[in-house]
């Protein structure tokens, strides 16, 4: 996790984003691409059927739109301490409660260090925009 806070350059998150948006399509067919190889060996995406296919077209047709309690049982098993790569092939590496806001009950949230670093990215472009 955050071992050092450095100082936010905001001219440099708003250069990356711009350089990453010039040809968004590119970058979110290469960042899917990135995505299904890392998960490959999710048991998820194997019991949909993708079979380590990377292509947006495959992907669209295997995996279907997803609420939290389609993942749910799958969610329990890495709560419950399973470490095999059910939804994803890192390693978890926390797990979070949401605040129970939507349908008044609270929900485990997994994450790995490439969701924080991903969040993290998230809040310094929203940040960096807005001032």
């Amino acid at each position: 996790m955050i071992e050092k806070v450095e100082k936010l350059d905001m001219e440099k998150v708003i250069e990356n984003f711009e350089r990453l948006t010039k040809d968004a399509e590119k970058v979110q067919r290469e960042t899917l691409k990135r995505i299904l190889e890392e998960n490959a060996s999710a048991e998820y995406l194997q019991n949909l059927g993708l079979n380590g296919r990377t292509d947006p077209e495959s992907f669209k047709a295997c995996v279907p739109l997803a609420i939290y309690k389609d993942l749910e049982p799958y969610i329990n098993r890495m709560v419950g301490g399973d470490v095999s790569p059910i939804l994803t092939g890192k390693p978890i590496t926390a797990i979070s409660l949401s605040s129970g806001t939507s349908q008044g009950k609270q929900k485990f949230i997994p994450w790995n260090d490439e969701l924080f670093e991903t969040t993290v990215q998230i809040y310094q472009t929203s940040f960096a925009f807005r001032n």
